[in-house]
């Protein structure tokens, strides 16, 4: 095995023991990908995407009764306009489906605050409110297998792959 592989297979093993060993299928290949232990192919990569887009926000409301996709919702959509009024909570988790199903969007992995994560970015197009921004970023944390935000960024360089927070960013599907 190439010193290169071996190195990914052990950052790969070593995340095990932290989401306890029990890593649904998809978040497996994301973590392979991450690592640099595999190359997806377009249909792996397309599985997964498929199972990303239908995780959703975690639905386990908080001690108040929200959950967090009303949360995201409320922030985003009604607090920051990043989406155009009128947009309901279905809408936005709408919009995040369309962007992580999108052929045209661009998926990367990354370690944030030290989690493997899966990030979508596509075109914000018609969901683009009066505070929003040319893009929509959907982002999935392995190990929870939910989403942790839904947003649009001002600037996607210095916002998301820049952020001081973020490390190991590795594209899966970069497009222009």
């Amino acid at each position: 095995m190439e010193a290169g592989r071996a190195g990914a297979y052990l950052r790969l093993a070593q995340f095990a023991p932290i989401a306890g060993g029990a890593l649904s299928w998809a978040d497996q290949l994301i973590l392979e990908a991450a690592t640099g232990a595999r190359r997806l192919s377009r249909q792996e990569l397309q599985e997964v995407l498929e199972h990303v887009a239908r995780a959703g926000f975690d639905p386990t409301p908080d001690r108040r009764g929200r959950t967090a996709a009303e949360k995201h919702f409320q922030k985003h959509v009604v607090r920051l306009q990043e989406w155009p009024a009128g947009t309901t909570p279905d809408d936005y988790l709408a919009s995040a489906q369309r962007v992580l199903l999108s052929p045209e969007s661009s998926v990367f992995t990354s370690r944030y605050k030290g989690s493997w994560q899966l990030a979508a970015i596509g075109p914000s197009g018609n969901d683009r409110g009066p505070e929003g921004s040319d893009w929509i970023v959907v982002e999935y944390r392995v190990g929870l297998s939910y989403w942790v935000t839904v947003f649009q960024p001002v600037d996607v360089s210095r916002d998301i792959l820049q952020h001081p927070d973020r490390e190991a960013v590795r594209w899966l599907r970069r497009r222009p």
